[in-house]
């Protein structure tokens, strides 16, 4: 790729303008005079006129230069306006070129992962063949063992293969494993792949059947009706009705 755009020196040059003002230690002067004059002056009604006319007078002046100030300042940046807007054109096509590239790489990219993702899958498939139970037993095994790091290019295929064959080894003993403790147990661990999750849901779901069976065995003997209640703040209504009124009872989420 041979194109680029070179930066060459010099390549805008510009001139500081000068501003003339050869009356302006005159307008000083003047200017400080009338202050003087001003703070020095008793002002009654007979000058009040005259020192008003005096003070208008001289704000003529000043309103005069600042239009011209204001002129000038316009003429100065006329020239650096255009020159900005030339600037923010050859950075906008700029930018949009590196969008462009950018939205490119990100395709190569995502071409360069789904290649990767079909090499692995291609390895997954010889490997599998050796754990009939994984794929009998375990749904998308291949999508839950993948890591979306493995796609990257630091991940080389190497360091993948290891990684599934540990995978498959593991998984592999622990079917084993969850199935010698029960088919409970082993429903559980396909669906979380975790045997220590499997262990505590199983043991949860446990504790909570004997709850419920210990309070079928407490209310057996007793009378019982079923009521429904919809609306959180009818249930929430209810419940505190029971309460207050200490009757006993069970709520079914």
């Amino acid at each position: 790729m041979e194109f680029e755009i070179k930066s060459k020196e010099n390549d805008v040059t510009y001139q500081i303008p000068e501003i003339h003002f050869p009356s302006y230690e005159q307008y000083r002067q003047q200017a400080v005079a009338l202050g003087e004059f001003i703070r020095s002056t008793e002002v009654t009604p007979e000058n009040v006129k005259e020192a008003k006319s005096i003070l208008a007078d001289s704000r003529k002046v000043t309103d005069r230069l600042n239009r011209k100030r204001i002129d000038i300042k316009n003429d100065i940046l006329r020239g650096y306006k255009v020159f900005e807007e030339q600037v923010k054109e050859i950075t906008s096509i700029i930018d949009e070129a590196d969008q462009e590239l950018r939205g490119k790489v990100r395709e190569l990219d995502d071409q360069e992962r789904e290649a990767k993702k079909k090499a692995i899958r291609e390895l997954w498939d010889k490997r599998v063949g050796q754990y009939d139970r994984i794929e009998k037993l375990i749904p998308n095994a291949f999508e839950r063992w993948l890591e979306p790091s493995y796609l990257n290019k630091t991940a080389s295929m190497k360091i993948v293969e290891a990684y599934m064959s540990k995978w498959l080894e593991d998984v592999d003993v622990t079917l084993d494993t969850a199935s010698g403790m029960g088919d409970e147990y082993l429903t559980e661990y396909i669906s979380t792949l975790s045997l220590t999750d499997a262990i505590r849901n199983v043991s949860e779901r446990k504790k909570l059947e004997n709850l419920i069976n210990s309070n079928k065995e407490d209310f057996e003997d007793e009378p019982t009706a079923t009521f429904i209640v919809t609306g959180e703040k009818d249930i929430t209504l209810a419940e505190m009705l029971l309460k207050s009124n200490n009757i006993t009872y069970r709520k079914a989420n």
